[in-house]
């Protein structure tokens, strides 16, 4: 665990996670920047892409397959901690060793990055260019964007929106608050190879299905916080509803929060007065899938931008929320 000189080493990590949370604000979302804080995740995604080609052959079985997913995710699992702890132990040997713990955290979180994605949909689809549009859009989501009409790729911004709050801000701050980095890098990694093979297409159905369900579990609590976040950033966001949040992220929550697969859609949704989820498409085939909240599917250039303005204002939140507690800790 980080080890900052303050008077009170009860709020060190909180220290560090403040830090990193306005460095990624500030300076996240460059270009150059961006791309160098996502090689980690994007290096799982690629080592898990490269399993995926060599172990999920299509004459296996789906025992075989699901044992083989099963495999890669120990693998991947075991690297990210390895990986995380490697990075606690030269805290310890240099003089300024929290800042390469610093630097680990802010590479795992990335919002400042979706949110300028999301950002770029908006302007895509106000200018009229859809295929820039789903590109932006594709990595927010685990499903197919680039077969998605232009109510579509807006909706799936909106979706992906929520979905990386809670699993990039909130989930990145849950999981180092409560068993440090090792556990934090074991959470990101396991959700980059969920993101590579958690589809449930008919090619990744057995072979991500570990991946997927234990990607499921790790972010449920993150994802029970962020919507009272959404909720309250509605506040401050013209034209969102802060009780329509919170109803859809309660209905939401009792609906699917037993299946562990919820990721706080449903405050979004409330929010916005939409409907998010619903049929998707995966490898060229679409399957159905619940609607998430009594809103409006066709979501708009609009939609987006309030999204955007929404997270924007939830990861301030979370800001205010660490400095009050690094006050408390200290005081």
């Amino acid at each position: 665990m980080v080890t900052i000189a303050s008077d009170a080493a009860g709020a060190a990590p909180l220290v560090l996670l403040l830090i990193v949370l306005v460095a990624d604000g500030l300076f996240g979302g460059l270009p150059g920047v961006s791309a160098l804080l996502g090689a980690p995740l994007a290096a799982v995604r690629r080592l898990t892409g490269w399993f995926d080609r060599r172990l999920n052959r299509a004459h296996r079985g789906e025992g075989t397959r699901r044992m083989r997913g099963l495999l890669v995710v120990v693998i991947v699992a075991l690297l990210a901690g390895g990986a995380g702890a490697a990075v606690i132990y030269f805290t310890q040997l240099l003089p300024y060793g929290w800042m390469l713990e610093a630097l680990a955290v802010l590479a795992l979180l990335g919002q400042r990055e979706r949110i300028a994605r999301l950002r770029g949909v908006s302007r895509c689809l106000a200018l009229k260019v859809p295929d820039e549009a789903r590109r932006l859009a594709d990595p927010l989501v685990r499903y197919d964007a680039a077969a998605l009409d232009g109510y579509g790729v807006a909706r799936a911004a909106v979706e992906g929106s929520v979905i990386r709050f809670a699993e990039g801000c909130v989930g990145t701050v849950f999981w180092y608050l409560l068993l440090g980095l090792p556990a934090l890098c074991v959470y990101r990694a396991v959700g980059a190879a969920a993101d590579a093979i958690g589809r449930p297409s008919p090619r990744h159905a057995a072979f991500g299905f570990v991946a997927r369900r234990l990607d499921d579990v790790l972010s449920l609590p993150a994802a029970i916080i962020a919507g009272p976040v959404v909720a309250a950033a509605a506040l401050f966001v013209p034209q969102s509803r802060p009780a329509g949040a919170l109803r859809g992220w309660a209905r939401d929550l009792a609906e699917r929060g037993a299946r562990a697969d919820f990721r706080a859609e449903g405050a979004m949704a409330g929010a916005l007065g939409l409907a998010l989820g619903g049929p998707r498409p995966f490898d060229g085939a679409t399957l159905p899938g619940p609607w998430i909240g009594d809103g409006r599917a066709r979501a708009t250039v609009t939609d987006v931008h309030r999204a955007a303005m929404l997270v924007t204002v939830a990861c301030l939140l979370v800001g205010v929320a660490l400095a009050l507690a690094v006050i408390a800790r200290a005081g």
